[in-house]
């Protein structure tokens, strides 16, 4: 029986994949300034050179991991908004996904790090600002769906899609800092925010 071999740019997707992998343990064991290219190479199974070939260096992976890890949480939020019902329906769900997405603080603390980061390196903050423009544009059809799903809105789509991606951190640094209201969850405080900028009141 023949076995079929991965394609060059299969078998590239697998190498990065491994490396995002052991980097993403890496980077939340020792944090960005003492992750090691080498731990995360040996680890994926790969040598220093082929860490090289797919990336320009440790922040540049970074970048990849939470360009994927905020994408998907915005892609679920999407989802939810693109469901048919009146906006009430549906903000307990998305209060409940923001709550389990600050759960995990690494993410918010990696952000800032690189946030820092592009602002001390010129060559990576080129990098950072297509990662930004990316993000962006997608809190902005975020935006968008929450609009259209409460029937219309007193600010406009670039305001609350800016408030989207300007609170969502802030909220959870506060909660982690103990700086919240209390009793209340990161997720409650961002859905009550939402609802004040659409200017609608959700039925209780």
């Amino acid at each position: 029986m023949r076995i079929s071999r991965p394609s060059r740019k299969e078998s590239q997707a697998q190498t990065r994949e491994r490396l995002l992998s052991a980097a993403r343990a890496e980077f939340a064991r020792r944090g960005i300034a003492a992750a090691s290219i080498d731990r995360i190479s040996e680890t994926a199974g790969f040598s220093r050179g082929a860490f090289y070939s797919n990336y320009a260096g440790k922040h540049d992976l970074l970048l990849e991991l939470l360009a994927q890890h905020q994408t998907r949480e915005i892609e679920a939020w999407q989802a939810l908004l693109d469901a048919e019902g009146p906006l009430e329906e549906v903000l307990p769900a998305l209060r409940d996904r923001f709550d389990a997405f600050a759960r995990n603080a690494d993410e918010v603390l990696f952000s800032a790090e690189l946030q820092i980061e592009a602002l001390r390196n010129p060559e990576f903050a080129a990098r950072y600002r297509e990662f930004s423009a990316e993000i962006g544009w997608r809190t902005y059809k975020l935006a968008e769906a929450f609009i259209a799903r409460a029937g219309g809105s007193r600010i406009s789509v670039a305001t609350l899609g800016k408030a989207l991606q300007s609170f969502s951190p802030q909220l959870i640094n506060e909660a982690r800092l103990g700086l919240g209201e209390p009793d209340t969850t990161p997720g409650e405080r961002l859905v009550a925010i939402i609802v004040e900028l659409l200017g609608t009141r959700p039925q209780p």
